[in-house]
């Protein structure tokens, strides 16, 4: 078993939730800049209260995203964005509000968030338009090319150093930050290139626990453990069966 090579065929992929899903609008059309020297638009996308982005490398230096939009049957063309198309790709659109964000990994070896408004109601600024993405100025400089990108409670990704960080990121449109003193790294460093998944559950404590998985040697599953704000880090290496 090995989840850790990354060939010349492997992508980058991501899908991410967006709006509400107790109720429907109508559509609009949506352009999305690439986020390339040369900016293009297209204005074949939808957008709608509820739908799914979907994000894939289709070569080492392009990943494209595509929509669908409920209720419907097709998935919609979005564009391009010039970026690592074997790192991972991480989302966020969870939270409060009608912003919606993505992290990918540039070419330069930084990942880079942008956000997009999906209210089609407010009014739209120079500082705050609507229905495009935007870069924000959260970036992760110096990590690897081929990081994973996670998110929960913090944005995960993997260092050039080997190690994976925690990053704690204020959500906010085009006011969005790093709360950098509360960033962290894991103090045991995995393969280089891991594929890592993250998340965050209750412990018995009464508070949360957040979680990593990643691997050490290749055929292990290695479980990182710590409390949620602060704390020591536990491991655990998971069981495998063999069939």
């Amino acid at each position: 078993m090995n989840l850790v090579a990354m060939d010349d065929e492997a992508v980058g992929l991501q899908a991410c939730w967006y709006g509400s899903f107790y109720g429907t609008a109508n559509y609009v059309h949506s352009p999305i800049p690439s986020t390339g020297s040369n900016p293009t638009s297209n204005t074949t996308s939808q957008d709608a209260v509820i739908g799914m982005h979907l994000w894939y490398g289709i070569n080492p230096t392009t990943i494209s995203e595509v929509t669908w939009t409920y209720n419907t049957t097709d998935w919609y063309p979005e564009g391009n964005f010039t970026a690592d198309g074997h790192a991972g790709i991480g989302c966020y659109s969870w939270g409060p509000g009608s912003v919606t964000y993505l992290m990918m990994v540039n070419l330069d070896n930084t990942v880079q968030m942008l956000w997009k408004d999906l209210n089609t109601t407010a009014p739209s600024s120079q500082n705050h338009p609507l229905n495009q993405w935007v870069n924000s100025s959260v970036t992760i400089p110096n990590v690897m090319p081929n990081t994973s990108l996670g998110y929960t409670n913090y944005l995960y990704a993997q260092l050039n150093d080997g190690s994976i960080g925690g990053f704690n990121v204020s959500f906010a449109a085009e006011n969005s930050t790093i709360l950098t003193a509360q960033d962290f790294d894991i103090p045991e460093v995995p393969l280089p290139g891991t594929h890592f998944s993250v998340t965050a559950i209750p412990n018995s404590s009464g508070g949360n626990s957040v979680l990593i998985f990643d691997q050490m040697n290749g055929s292990d599953i290695t479980e990182n453990t710590r409390d949620l704000t602060s704390g020591q880090w536990s491991y655990a290496t998971l069981p495998i069966p063999n069939s």
